[in-house]
């Protein structure tokens, strides 16, 4: 493990976090369920997701039900600057899409099967990130010292989408606050976070990844 180098900014570990928090709870619930006598492919097509924590072109119809999440602004208020230290409040985006299909033996359309996915996906997200049952703040560690939630609204599929089914997408923006440190953060106060969080490989930013190993 390289012990001293410039380290990925806060934002990105935040974000790292969240998307476990996700991950876990996600997880949780499809267990849940099939202790309660759900089938697998119940569980697969009412409450699984996919969780990417980069991804910006639109998604495969393969991979859908899926959800991105990044921030794509941060604010610093001049009151609460410093040499060593920044307060950031950080624009969270959480993005994601559903896919419905005709179905052959019922009369549920296509828009209609994305339509009660999309919403209940909807449901899925606000709670996890909203409720004090799943609370952020302990997910992250208490890294994040605010979180409020903005605003939610539907956004429109491509037009060159040639699917055979609907694709419906929508997404949350919360605002969120945590510091900024300027100076080099110890490398191993970062792998102790990632370690006690139990943030799995696949959900950690390539560079971090890299100076942890």
């Amino acid at each position: 493990m390289i012990k001293s180098i410039i380290t990925p900014m806060n934002f990105t570990i935040v974000r790292d976090a969240i998307v476990q928090h996700l991950v876990n709870v996600r997880d949780n619930q499809k267990q849940l369920a099939i202790n309660s006598g759900a089938t697998e492919e119940w569980v697969n097509q009412i409450i699984n997701f996919i969780v990417f924590p980069k991804r910006f072109r639109f998604p495969d119809v393969e991979d859908m039900p899926c959800v991105f999440v990044y921030f794509n602004e941060m604010n610093f208020p001049e009151d609460e600057q410093d040499v060593y230290n920044n307060e950031a409040v950080g624009n969270l985006v959480v993005e994601y899409y559903a896919v419905g299909l005709n179905e052959e033996t019922e009369e549920k359309t296509a828009d209609s099967n994305a339509d009660d996915r999309l919403n209940y996906l909807t449901a899925q997200l606000y709670k996890i990130l909203c409720s004090e049952e799943t609370n952020l703040y302990t997910a992250t560690n208490r890294l994040i010292k605010g979180f409020r939630l903005k605003s939610w609204k539907r956004v429109v599929s491509p037009e060159n989408d040639n699917t055979a089914g609907t694709v419906l997408g929508a997404k949350f923006e919360f605002e969120v606050e945590f510091s900024e440190p300027t100076y080099y953060t110890n490398t191993t106060e970062i792998q102790e976070f990632y370690t006690k969080l139990g943030i799995r490989d696949e959900n950690i930013d390539p560079f971090v990844r890299e100076i942890l190993n």
